[in-house]
């Protein structure tokens, strides 16, 4: 069943802007058939589509049931701004394996130093139906590397992924922990000064000794930490 992101409008559920269009243009869907809808909570709405109007489609809620497919843990991405199609990849693969939030960090080696707000939102909405999630997931403004530690406090555990460290990595520092924090550099990684600034702060891994690609890296840490953490 096709799924869309809509608003609640009394107790009906509204499809405008790209979700209308999809839904009339693209999958030339017609009044009286039935859809999944999400509208940022924690449930999955079964509707049928009631009207459409010239700029908007009104869906019918026939029942509802808690998205199966939401988090069991709060995992948090800090991720070190790379170039845009690697960022593009990273979003969605985030999405799809269990993150809450991506937050991007500038450093001394990025290159890139904002986002394209609109855009990033399109890419989480499109990775968030293909997950079945029925929450968007937020990807904040770039903040600055030394601005991390004080939004760290909250959290349970602080990985920090260091193409330097040897230390391996150990599934037991997951026991008991809820949320969970990551650093990922990008493709120039961290300079010795950053390195060190953010180990003091941190729980320091290896993901082995082959130097991954900053998208490869995000997938191989958050695979490890959901799957073991049974998120």
């Amino acid at each position: 069943m096709k799924r869309f992101f809509g608003t609640f409008q009394g107790e009906n559920i509204i499809l405008s802007g790209q979700e209308f269009l999809h839904a009339k243009k693209v999958l030339r869907l017609n009044e009286g058939d039935e859809v999944i809808a999400n509208t940022n909570d924690e449930y999955d709405y079964h509707c049928k589509i009631q009207k459409f109007n010239k700029n908007d489609c009104i869906l019918t809620v026939l029942d509802k049931i808690l998205c199966p497919s939401l988090p069991k843990r709060n995992i948090v991405l800090f991720q070190m701004l790379p170039k845009k199609d690697y960022f593009d990849n990273i979003i969605a693969k985030s999405i799809e394996l269990g993150v809450n939030k991506i937050i991007p960090f500038t450093s001394e080696y990025t290159m890139i130093k904002d986002i394209k707000k609109e855009r990033v939102e399109m890419q989480v909405m499109t990775a968030c139906k293909q997950c079945e999630r029925s929450k968007l997931v937020e990807v904040t403004s770039p903040i600055k590397l030394q601005q991390i530690p004080d939004m760290l406090k909250t959290f349970d555990l602080v990985i920090f992924a260091y193409e330097n460290s040897d230390t391996p990595f150990d599934s037991k520092i997951l026991e008991n922990r809820q949320n969970i924090a990551l650093i990922v550099g990008n493709e120039g990684g961290f300079s010795q000064n950053e390195a060190n600034f953010l180990e003091k702060y941190c729980t320091t891994i290896s993901l082995g000794k082959r130097i991954l690609r900053c998208d490869t890296a995000v997938i191989t840490l958050l695979s490890l930490v959901s799957i073991l953490s049974k998120n």
